[in-house]
């Protein structure tokens, strides 16, 4: 069976990746009409290793998008609040959905708060386990740094920190990877979103191209390689900067004859709008 070149760009003001795959021209199935083995052991075992891939898939999915969220939206001037639990609460610090409920009440005390209104108050976020199991929320979001001492007052249930970020694209991927680290947690619950708020906020632009002239375009235009790994599951990433805009990754991908969505287009636009 013949295999055929798939390169995946996802585009962000912030940083881009590349990832190459080698696919199978054409997608056969073929049923396994041998006989399997009998015994309640043997499809346990199946139905345990189907699992732990499903969950794998998943769990790499939201690592995905919620870097892709950073890298889409926060690349400048911009906050995290890391917000703490005492342990002298009246409830359950190491629950997931109590202290989940406690973060959601505050934040729409936020929204209905008169002062900040004007103020963006969209945000993307982890929660985290500590060694003890306490809980905490790491949190991007773009409140001005003089409501500080409100943001503190308001959140009543232990400590909140502020910390004022102007942001690279080295730094950029720094924290989006230390936001993401414990998206591997196991102690998050299954069927659960493994990451914060995230709604309204811009996602990085998705494209599919057949060949490597790709890469070649977006490092003549001032691109810089920030890392490249080789994956055990057969494709290789290659994560860069780069001073190309998005329509010029439209009009390459048009001179190349590439597939683009009417859909798609339309959303480049859209986000081009949004970034001039």
């Amino acid at each position: 069976m013949t295999h055929k070149l798939e390169v995946h760009v996802t585009h962000s003001p912030t940083v881009t990746r590349v990832v190459e795959r080698y696919v199978p021209s054409e997608n056969k199935y073929q049923q396994n009409r041998g006989r399997k083995p009998k015994g309640q052991e043997y499809y346990t075992l199946k139905q345990h290793e189907q699992a732990e891939e499903t969950r794998r898939c998943s769990v790499a999915n939201s690592k995905r998008t919620l870097k892709g969220i950073i890298n889409a939206n926060y690349f400048s001037n911009f906050c995290m609040l890391t917000l703490t639990f005492s342990p002298r609460c009246e409830f359950d610090i190491t629950d997931f959905a109590t202290c989940r409920e406690k973060f959601n009440s505050f934040w729409k005390k936020l929204k209905r708060c008169k002062r900040l209104n004007g103020i963006d108050l969209r945000y993307v976020g982890v929660t985290e386990f500590q060694g003890n199991d306490h809980i905490h929320f790491h949190i991007l979001c773009r409140i001005p740094k003089q409501f500080i001492s409100f943001l503190k007052s308001k959140w009543t249930h232990g400590g909140l920190y502020y910390r004022e970020q102007y942001g690279t694209a080295e730094d950029n991927m720094k924290i989006a990877s230390y936001l993401s680290k414990g998206i591997y947690d196991k102690r998050l619950p299954r069927g659960k979103k493994r990451y914060l708020g995230g709604y309204g906020l811009e996602r990085p632009v998705r494209l599919k191209f057949k060949s490597r002239k790709i890469m070649d375009f977006l490092l003549q235009r001032n691109g810089k390689i920030l890392n490249s790994f080789e994956s055990p599951y057969g494709f290789t990433q290659t994560v860069l900067v780069t001073d190309a805009a998005i329509d010029e990754l439209e009009s390459f991908a048009e001179a190349q004859d590439e597939e683009l969505t009417v859909e798609l287009l339309e959303k480049l636009e859209n986000i081009q709008q949004t970034f001039i």
